[in-house]
């Protein structure tokens, strides 16, 4: 299943709900956040892999996240809120909720990419391609259409923003399977350790 912002908005409704966070401008955050971060992160993010698979050769791709952990993701964001003045325990129920819901929404995601001169293996890889500050004019935008302001409603923004890049960033590692064809002998199949792979979140 791709990473699409209904997903996302429903979960992190459902962990506010539990948290008694509810109202109009919530929802309407919510959507903000939740159709810039689907938008970004499909658009953006790019995998470089280094692969141990058979060769020479071609194949595709494929792989799942992990590595991913809600309340890891919620704390760099408490950590960017708190350096911008922002503190309360509804701030840190919004932000637990974000979490919740962009974290389980990824673990749905796909990657979807070629090996380079190699045929069947594995491998791993972390994302990258993704900016903060990207994200965040992104959501911000999203808000401003849905007439959402307010004077900490950018610092707020910058927390969240700041938690779900940099989280994905150093903790998403790719688990990657190869699928392809390696040559015959007396050509192949030979091992190749570090075989290159490239491709994308969907």
């Amino acid at each position: 299943m791709p990473l699409i912002s209904q997903s996302i908005k429903g979960l992190i409704t459902l962990k506010a709900s539990s948290k008694l966070l509810s109202g109009d401008k919530l929802s309407a955050l919510v959507t903000a956040i939740s159709n810039a971060t689907a938008q970004y992160v499909l658009s953006a993010a790019i995998v470089n892999s280094t692969n141990i698979a058979l060769g020479p050769g071609s194949g595709t791709q494929t792989g799942r996240i992990s590595g991913l952990v809600p309340n890891t993701m919620s704390s760099l964001m408490m950590l960017k809120a708190s350096s911008a003045g922002l503190s309360g325990r509804d701030i840190r129920k919004l932000l637990d909720a974000v979490s919740f819901g962009v974290v389980n929404s990824m673990k749905s995601v796909l990657l979807q990419g070629v090996i380079i001169g190699a045929g069947p293996g594995t491998g791993t890889s972390k994302i990258t391609g993704l900016s903060t500050s990207a994200l965040q004019k992104l959501i911000l935008a999203q808000s401003f259409f849905r007439q959402i302001s307010g004077n900490k409603l950018r610092a707020l923004i910058s927390a969240m923003s700041f938690g779900i890049i940099n989280h994905i960033m150093l903790s998403g590692i790719v688990n990657i399977t190869d699928i392809g064809v390696a040559a015959s002998p007396p050509v192949g199949p030979v091992t190749i350790p570090t075989a290159p792979g490239t491709g994308r979140l969907v």
